[in-house]
């Protein structure tokens, strides 16, 4: 009897360490601000993120977009006002939403991301969204 709780235990313990070990992605939250016409803000905050961190996030949560045609999205460091802005990156659904929202939006396949980190910097169309 011993020997079995002793083993259930180090499972559940091996197995609580290899989950907290495989969640390696940074967390992140996200504020959502959806308009009538089809597009979105999202505004995702990761404290203490590097630049590839930020940039993952960004990636992570375009791969789960859904019910918007053009969307946004803006990463910080803090929800505050002193919130250092890190990427922004643009997600469109597809190519007939390109051209409704003017047409300059480029992708080889859709959705298309095309992600800006640091902010500003261009880090270009990614065809494998949320990978």
């Amino acid at each position: 009897m011993r020997t079995s709780i002793i083993s259930a235990f180090t499972a559940v313990s091996l197995l609580a360490l290899l989950t907290a070990c495989g969640s390696g992605d940074p967390s992140y939250t996200v504020r959502t601000d959806r308009n009538k016409d089809g597009s979105a803000i999202a505004h995702l905050t990761l404290p203490d993120a590097t630049d590839e961190e930020a940039e993952a996030a960004v990636r992570e949560y375009a791969g789960t977009i859904n019910g918007s045609e053009w969307v946004t999205i803006m990463i910080s460091d803090d929800s505050g006002p002193e919130g250092k802005l890190m990427c922004s990156a643009t997600w469109m659904k597809d190519a007939q939403a390109a051209q409704k929202w003017g047409g300059r939006f480029k992708s080889e396949t859709w959705p298309g991301l095309d992600v800006r980190c640091p902010h500003g910097g261009r880090g270009g169309s990614d065809p494998a969204v949320g990978r």
